[in-house]
């Protein structure tokens, strides 16, 4: 466990998403709150309610083989707040093929462990994390689909720009969101098989976030009211590696941004960024607009840093009002919201530390309300 932070953070992030940067007002949050530890990444809902969810996230960049993987596993609810179930959902982009597809389950068939990732389900996904710092995590999947065998080893250390929780309220509603990256970034070795085609992985670009949304009980404040929609994206560039989380919350916004040299952070903080969308593709298959590109700038002075991603490749999309009704689908997306996910490649140009640098990575847009 790390007992001190090899980087300074700036921004404490307090309820209802709140940012202060004057440590008088932020209370009782201490450096430690920061810290990625291995509990940060277990299991943190167990007594579930509807409208909860938790789930991990891992992906791969290969750029040399042009291979894209992505692996969630996932626990939530349906659209229409009716059950919750695990899910495991993968997304695989090869010079061959481009495929995502996603296996549902029961609750009595997976297994987690509260004081570290220790994930499993029957015998088909097993997802490991040793206690090392960096850690090391450790993915084993064989479903009809895809089997995969898959080590993380740990570059750079964990990053947990929101502390422990941010809680919300409106009015008796209350939700709490927690947002930790165990690995910004990791070496990745492994093979996979898809499409009856063998893939080996020997020096892939990692990556492995933990995300749950908690709901009151007697009141729930569900995700789409609590965060309207959020944008994601990560890259490396000539040896830095930048993380990225726009959140636009009902009633504040948190944009968080990270900045590695090499092995080491060098930069973090919340809302001394500024994040927009450059310009919007339209996706014909969901009949919605994506973000075709997105510009970040520091409003540090202390700190000069400008980042455009621009779409190369769409990696996966989703639905995420799939498996409703087609007709109540329609009323949902005509009267209240069209939700949808997109997960995009991207080419990246970065200015910092009076460097101009050109690299890769992915950025995501999740949106839950858009009218």
């Amino acid at each position: 466990m790390n007992t001190a932070m090899g980087y300074t953070h700036q921004g404490i992030v307090q309820d209802n998403g709140v940012v202060v940067f004057d440590p008088d007002q932020a209370g009782k949050v201490l450096d430690a709150d920061l810290i990625v530890s291995p509990e940060d990444d277990g299991l943190h809902i167990t007594d579930y309610n509807t409208g909860d969810f938790e789930w991990w996230y891992f992906d791969i960049i290969d750029r040399e083989a042009g291979i894209f993987l992505k692996i969630v596993m996932h626990i939530g609810t349906d659209p229409l707040k009716t059950r919750i179930f695990p899910q495991l959902a993968v997304s695989v982009n090869t010079p061959e093929h481009r495929e995502s597809f996603s296996l549902a389950y029961s609750l009595n068939d997976m297994n987690a462990g509260i004081w570290h990732c220790h994930l499993s389900i029957r015998d088909e996904v097993k997802i490991l994390a040793t206690p090392d710092t960096p850690p090391e995590y450790f993915i084993n999947i064989n479903i009809p689909k895809f089997r995969c065998n898959f080590r993380f080893k740990g570059v750079i250390e964990g990053w947990k720009p929101l502390g422990k929780e941010v809680v919300h309220r409106m009015g008796k509603k209350k939700g709490a969101f927690a947002w930790i990256i165990p690995m910004p970034l990791a070496v990745v070795e492994g093979d996979f098989y898809h499409g009856n085609k063998h893939y080996l992985i020997q020096n892939g670009s990692g990556y492995h976030d933990h995300n749950y949304i908690r709901v009151d009980e007697h009141h729930p404040l569900h995700l789409d009211q609590l965060i309207p929609k959020w944008y994601w994206g990560k890259c490396e560039a000539g040896g830095f590696t930048v993380v990225f989380m726009d959140t636009h919350g009902r009633t504040n916004r948190i944009r968080s941004l990270m900045v590695a040299e090499n092995k080491q952070i060098i930069y973090s903080a919340n809302n001394l960024i500024e994040c927009a969308v450059g310009s919007f593709g339209y996706d014909s298959i969901l009949k919605t607009k994506y973000p075709e590109s997105i510009m970040l700038r520091s409003t540090d002075a202390q700190f000069p840093f400008q980042a455009e991603f621009e779409f190369e490749k769409m990696l996966d999309r989703k639905d995420l009002l799939e498996g409703v009704l087609p007709v109540l689908k329609f009323l949902i997306k005509k009267l209240v919201a069209n939700p949808v996910y997109h997960g995009i490649l991207a080419k990246v140009r970065l200015k910092l530390l009076d460097r101009e640098l050109e690299g890769f990575g992915n950025y995501e847009s999740m949106v839950f309300r858009d009218k």
